[in-house]
């Protein structure tokens, strides 16, 4: 499939975009001509690695970087306007910690997701893609259930 003409031209908002996923997302789909990429996450450190890792590149007159958190609703509408794709790739996904605060993990990967959607639908944006996992599949532990 050719991904290009999805992408092309296209704003892209990512959460997660300075986790290992979304790091490596954030570099293919610049490869695809998009015409802004949004950086949605809460660690402001790795925002500001990331921006010093990739000034230099020609990407870096793409991106934009947005400091929020999925649980909170109005903060990720805010960053929304104008956005045509949503890549949602942040979570709480070490099972250890998940499984140490599931509360915690509920508040993220459930709630946060359906911040996500909720946003998405208000703003019509047209395509949304959550990344998951395959404990996700006949879940046996908390990380699982709330993916």
């Amino acid at each position: 499939m050719d991904y290009s003409s999805i992408i092309n031209k296209k704003n892209i908002l990512i959460t997660g975009g300075t986790g290992s996923f979304g790091r490596q997302l954030v570099k293919e789909i610049s490869n695809l001509s998009p015409k802004k990429i949004i950086i949605f996450s809460r660690d402001e450190d790795k925002q500001y690695a990331m921006k010093q890792d990739l000034a230099d590149e020609k990407i870096s007159t793409i991106l934009s970087f947005v400091i929020g958190d999925i649980r909170d609703y109005e903060r990720f509408y805010s960053a929304t306007k104008d956005v045509d794709i949503i890549f949602h790739a942040a979570a709480l996904k070490q099972v250890p910690t998940v499984e140490l605060y599931p509360y915690e993990a509920v508040k993220t990967n459930i709630l946060g997701t359906y911040n996500i959607v909720r946003a998405a639908v208000a703003r019509k944006v047209k395509n949304v893609i959550s990344i998951s996992t395959d404990k996700a599949v006949k879940p046996v532990n908390a990380m699982g259930m709330t993916k």
